[in-house]
């Protein structure tokens, strides 16, 4: 049967070509585990597209512009950690010690490319913005007890609400590994759950929260 217009421009035969066929899969949980991760991989291309233009929109000064974007990627990652939950509810454990045999050595969600630039592109932001404060004669601190420089405070928020998503993100994937190998289980990489628990704790905008802990220190000001 020929492809429609529709399946053309996606180019839906090619993707999913891979995917295991329903004979091939090991476990009826498979395919919720493939899926998942390929469409993770997918919603990756997107933020990271969405970051490197809010890096532009910084660099040429255009605050609202970047505040929009960055709102856009936070809302992604809310994407993301639905499907970790999809999976914490779908995927049985033996299920996914069935699939780990066959995922390969080190293999993991740290191990995407894509995962791995989106932290990138992220923490690139904070350069940009830091030109910019300096073009406002402002520190990050002075902005947190000021009710001016509204363009700024709304980029800085969304800076938290970004940070805040991917957190959560981190953690929900933490809760599915827990779910399917427990917190003991040597993991694909060959350790603990220890190490995911550290990257969760690593900001990915430290000076940010840096300045609202030296806020909280002092007296609240008008």
């Amino acid at each position: 049967m020929p492809e429609t217009p529709y399946e053309n421009y996606l180019h839906a035969d090619k993707i999913l070509s891979y995917q295991k066929k329903e004979d091939e899969l090991i476990c009826p949980g498979e395919r919720d585990f493939q899926g998942v991760q390929q469409e993770s991989e997918f919603i990756w291309t997107r933020i990271n597209l969405l970051l490197k233009n809010t890096s532009k929109n910084l660099v040429s000064g255009d605050l609202n512009g970047a505040t929009r974007l960055l709102e856009q990627a936070a809302a992604l990652w809310s994407s993301l950690t639905a499907k970790c939950e999809e999976l914490l509810w779908r995927l049985w454990p033996n299920d996914f010690l069935k699939i780990r045999k066959v995922i390969g050595t080190g293999g993991s969600t740290a191990d995407s490319p894509r995962y791995r630039e989106s932290e990138r592109l992220a923490q690139s932001i904070w350069g940009p913005f830091a030109d910019q404060l300096k073009k406002s004669s402002i520190t990050v601190l002075q902005l947190l007890k000021t009710e001016d420089h509204d363009e700024m405070r709304a980029l800085l928020k969304a800076m938290m609400w970004y940070d805040y998503r991917v957190q959560e993100f981190n953690i929900a994937h933490l809760y599915l590994v827990f779910g399917e190998i427990g917190d003991r289980t040597l993991g694909l990489k060959g350790g603990t759950t220890e190490y995911l628990i550290k990257r969760q704790s690593q900001f990915l905008f430290p000076e940010l929260w840096d300045s609202i802990n030296e806020l909280s220190k002092g007296p609240a000001t008008k």
